[in-house]
């Protein structure tokens, strides 16, 4: 089997897994669903009180979500992350977002020799930036943190330089932190109606952004100097 094929067959497994567990969600989230659907009196009390009512089942069918999303590339998780907040608090949503998204990394680095990438992936600017690095680990690692940069780009870079696997893991561990703490928190507060801890969360999502642009404009500078 070629390295291409080898890539769509495992985006295809990961698309169907992903699929399943939606349904699988959808099916317990039902009740939710059908209250937004046909809101009624006390529409609002009932909604809260259901979301805190899920098993632990549910939480590992978001892990697994969250984890397979982040494995995918161009797909987003961040609303299940929020989810997860959302329905099991801020720790409980916390725990389940970062192992997930560790996870998540983990898989596709451990894939990555394993397919192929094309000739305009390989010339990312991001990527270049990544791998020019006078200090990859850090810079790896705040290519964890900003949700702008696709980790399939730093698990690629981490790859490529052959990185150990407990700094890898380490790298992944810090670098998931702060977006997964932000979605988990973020949606405790908007289940707490709290808009304290809610403009916090924005802050920090704020934050991230201007990282990103910092890191977008030291990408295209570096691009232009090389070209």
């Amino acid at each position: 089997m070629t390295k291409k094929l080898r890539k769509i067959l495992f985006i295809i497994c990961g698309i169907l897994a992903a699929g399943i567990l939606l349904y699988l969600l959808y099916r317990d989230y039902r009740p939710e669903i059908d209250l937004l659907m046909h809101p009624g009196k006390d529409m609002k009390t009932k909604l809260l009180y259901l979301l805190r009512q899920h098993e632990v089942r549910d939480g590992l069918f978001l892990l697994g979500l969250i984890t397979i999303l982040n494995a995918i590339p161009g797909m987003s998780n961040s609303v299940f992350c929020i989810l997860a907040g959302l329905c099991y608090g801020p720790w409980i949503g916390l725990a389940i977002n970062w192992c997930g998204n560790v996870l998540g990394n983990c898989i596709v680095e451990s894939l990555i020799k394993r397919v192929s990438f094309s000739h305009k992936f390989k010339k990312n600017r991001f990527l270049n930036w990544l791998m020019n690095q006078k200090h990859p680990t850090l810079g790896m690692t705040l290519g964890f943190m900003v949700p702008v940069i696709p980790s399939v780009l730093v698990d690629y870079t981490a790859a490529r330089l052959e990185t150990p696997p407990n700094k890898f893991l380490s790298m992944v561990i810090v670098g998931m932190f702060p977006t997964s703490f932000i979605y988990a928190f973020g949606g405790d507060a908007i289940f707490n109606g709290d808009i304290k801890k809610l403009a916090g969360a924005l802050i920090g999502i704020a934050i991230l952004f201007i990282m990103a642009w910092w890191l977008v404009n030291r990408a295209s500078r570096k691009k232009q100097k090389a070209a």
